[in-house]
């Protein structure tokens, strides 16, 4: 094979073929030949060594591919020996991806067309280098005998250039993602870059701002402080300012900017702006202002004691209901160690809420305190820690007065058990209705029989008497025990007062309390509850009660009405000590009083007077010290409806003709009573004791008049009733309620809506006879 090097570095010629060269030829010119020898052999020398030296590998390689030449750069490159490059073929020393590229282009260069190009190839130790390759054909006269190919490594250069391209498009993605504005300007505050925040601020697109002055957007107040902060920066100070600016959408905003000068050399050649949206900042800042003043008001003008306490228990604010209630300045306060306002036992109370509310725990308790006066209150306290950093930094603590909850809770207390009472003596007396029903039954009938001697005679009215008498206390304490709503009708305060004189007879009788009446015969009705007014006035006769214990002498109560004008007068006066000038002012005020701790709370006199001022009256004190006290109540006058005459229930009763009837009460008692009082008159009674009974007699026979018990053990009357509307809605129009408990809510709603007669335990007998004798006939 022809060595290819040869046509770079021809092989120098003996003298033996320079003789046979020159032979023959005329001197002139074999010296001629002789001189282009030489020149020959000189560049020859010249152009290996340019080869030899050359920064960049050279390689020529043969038609089949194969390496034919290559300088020492390209044995540096390849890092191979000489004698182990040359023959190896070009695709050898190329990674297997690069070798179909680098084939076409060697294939173009054999075709006669020089080729540039980069590629990848690998070193004798598997380094990758990059290249940049130029190839040129090698021709021998018209023929392509191979390829010059000059590779200059660019690894480091390339390296260098992808560095500082990413640096470029990392420092660009910065710049366009940032969410503040950055832009640059020229000397004439000309937009000469902007990013996309910018665009976003202001509202305009790049092409619209690049190029426009930035005086334009600004509001035309502030153009001289913008120009000026702008004139310092092309001094080669950076600025920084507030500014406000309009959008193209005319929103009003503002803006805090950097101005930093652009340096070329030592020259100043534009200015750099960073600029930030501190709109939605300051309106937050300022509504903090204002929610921080708000709260502050709050604090201050709030109620109750607020305070905060740093981490050794030393106040650090306290608002002004905390001044007022302990009666210090707050200057006095700061500082100063909460425990020393407490006294005795509630200093170790005190230290160990300090310390579990510094533990991070929220703390409610009840304390003791002295307030202005030197009065001792009652305090609810609510603590917990306050925390600086996620660190407990101190203690806050709100402090209410309760004092006067205190006592109404007392009083609530006590208004329950006197509910339970109440409940109690409701169940008690409605089962004692039953048999004060029977005994004033049998005594009535005792009464009516005629056969009874003149001593029989005086004691069956007696018993009749009597249990009249307690049958009145029984509804008395029925109706007061009686919790319902208000419900105002025509009232007789005459009446109020005595049935409230009854409830406390007995107990006034055994302290030696003499009670006077004075009431007026003739007084008009009021427009009133009875059941409240009762309440005001059992208050003024306990009142009167208690003032006079421990009195010698007279002890006397008066209970008087009067009419004055248009309005009655209610009023109770005892002879006891009196009340002192100083207290009449207060002694309607909620929770003053001046009994004994445990005596009262201060509450009944001031309901009392709230409940006669919802009448549209007023109650009034009049006491002189030593001369006792009256209270008196002052009511409109309401005139009253007009009643309802009719004829003497007895009188119909004799008018009416047999009638057969019906008694349905599981009390034995009351069924014989009435039995055989009816049958005395000529009536036909059929008597059971349950529901179920009454319902079957009902289906079997028919009755002009049904008496029904409104609660049995086995079915109630109402339950009776309802199924008699069901299914004998005839028999339900004869029926007559009767119940001892008529003021209780069920009852009272059930015989509001059912709209039928009734009766009350214990009862009078002509009553009952005239009802079941009339009821259905009109």
């Amino acid at each position: 094979m022809t060595n290819v090097a040869e046509g770079f570095e021809p092989a120098r010629l003996s003298g033996t073929d320079e003789s046979l060269l020159l032979a023959g030829l005329p001197p002139d010119k074999a010296e001629a030949v002789r001189e282009l020898l030489r020149e020959r052999s000189y560049l020859s020398e010249q152009y290996r060594r340019v080869i030899e030296t050359a920064s960049d590998a050279i390689l020529i390689t043969d038609p089949e591919r194969r390496i034919a030449f290559a300088n020492s750069a390209a044995h540096q490159l390849f890092g191979h020996p000489r004698d182990t490059l040359i023959g190896m073929q070009v695709a050898e020393t190329l990674p297997p991806e690069m070798r179909d590229s680098v084939s076409a282009f060697e294939t173009a260069a054999l075709g006669g067309t020089p080729q540039r190009y980069e590629t990848v190839v690998l070193r004798s130790t598997g380094e990758r280098r990059t290249v940049s390759v130029s190839t040129s054909p090698l021709r021998e006269g018209d023929q392509v005998t191979g390829v010059v190919a000059s590779l200059r490594d660019v690894t480091d250069e390339r390296r260098a250039r992808d560095a500082v391209a990413r640096s470029e498009a990392r420092y660009r993605n910065l710049v366009e993602t940032a969410t503040d504005a950055i832009y640059t300007m020229d000397a004439d505050g000309c937009f000469m870059s902007v990013n996309h925040a910018t665009c976003e601020i202001v509202g305009y697109s790049r092409e619209e701002l690049l190029g426009r002055r930035v005086r334009w957007l600004l509001d035309a107040d502030e153009f001289a402080n913008v120009d000026r902060h702008f004139r310092y920066a092309l001094d080669g100070r950076a600025r920084r300012y507030e500014c406000h600016l309009y959008r193209k959408d005319g929103e009003r905003r503002l803006l805090s900017v950097t101005n930093t000068p652009i340096f070329q050399g030592t020259t100043v050649v534009g200015v750099l702006g960073i600029a930030r949206d501190i709109t939605a900042d300051r309106e937050r800042e300022e509504a903090l202002l204002r929610s921080e003043a708000r709260y502050e008001h709050l604090v201050e003008t709030a109620p109750d004691a607020i305070f905060t306490l740093d981490v050794d228990g030393r106040f650090t604010s306290v608002n002004r209901s905390f001044e007022r209630t302990i009666g210090r300045a707050r200057s006095e306060l700061l500082g100063v160690r909460f425990s020393t306002l407490l006294e005795g036992k509630q200093t170790e109370w005190a230290e160990a809420l300090f310390q579990a509310t510094l533990a991070g725990r929220r703390q409610r308790s009840e304390l003791r305190y002295r307030d202005v006066d030197g009065t001792v209150r009652t305090g609810s306290i609510i603590t917990a820690p306050v925390l600086e950093d996620g660190r407990t930094a101190g203690m806050l603590g709100l402090v209410r007065d309760v004092t006067e909850e205190k006592l109404l809770s007392a009083q609530l207390l006590q208004r329950e058990k006197l509910a339970a009472v109440g409940q109690l003596v409701s169940g008690v007396a409605h089962e004692l209705n039953n048999p004060l029903a029977g005994i004033m039954a049998f005594a009535q009938l005792l009464e009516n029989s005629g056969e009874a001697t003149a001593d029989e005679r005086d004691a069956v009215e007696t018993i009749h008497k009597e249990a009249k008498r307690a049958a009145k206390i029984v509804s008395n304490l029925l109706l007061f025990a009686r919790q319902r709503d208000p419900e105002r009708t025509s009232t007789d305060l005459n009446r109020v007062m005595l049935d409230t004189l009854e409830l406390r007879r007995y107990v006034l009788r055994t302290q030696q309390v003499d009670v006077v009446t004075e009431l007026d015969p003739d007084l008009p009705l009021v427009w009133a509850d009875s059941f409240q007014l009762q309440q005001v006035v059992l208050n003024l006769l306990t009142n009167a009660e208690h003032a006079l214990r421990g009195v010698d002498g007279d002890r006397r109560i008066t209970l008087a009405t009067r009419r004055m004008d248009n309005r009655v007068i209610a009023s109770v006066t005892d002879t006891g000590p009196g009340i002192p000038h100083e207290t009449l002012d207060h002694i309607f005020n909620p929770f003053f009083t001046t009994k004994a701790v445990g005596e009262g709370t201060g509450l009944g006199l001031s309901i009392s007077d709230g409940i006669v001022r919802q009448h549209g009256g007023q109650i009034t004190v009049q006491s002189t010290p030593g001369n006792g006290a009256t209270f008196s109540i002052d009511l409109p006058i309401t005139t009253p409806p007009a009643r309802d005459g009719g004829a003497d229930p007895q009188e119909e009763l004799l008018r009416a003709a047999p009638r057969t009837l019906l008694i349905v009460d599981d009390e034995s008692s009351i069924r014989r009573a009435l039995t055989r009082y009816l049958e005395r008159e000529g009536h036909t009674v059929d008597a059971v004791a349950t529901g179920a009974e009454g319902l079957q007699l009902m289906r079997e026979r028919r009755y002009d008049g049904v008496l029904l018990d409104l609660r049995m053990p086995d079915q109630s009357g109402d339950a009776v009733y309802a199924a008699l509307l069901a299914s004998d809605p005839d028999h339900a129009e004869r029926v007559v309620f009767a119940t001892g408990d008529v003021e209780s809510d069920a009852a009272r709603e059930f015989l509001r809506t059912a709209k039928r007669p009734y009766v009350s335990k214990p009862f009078v007998l002509p009553t009952v006879a005239h009802l079941l004798c009339n009821v259905g006939t009109r």
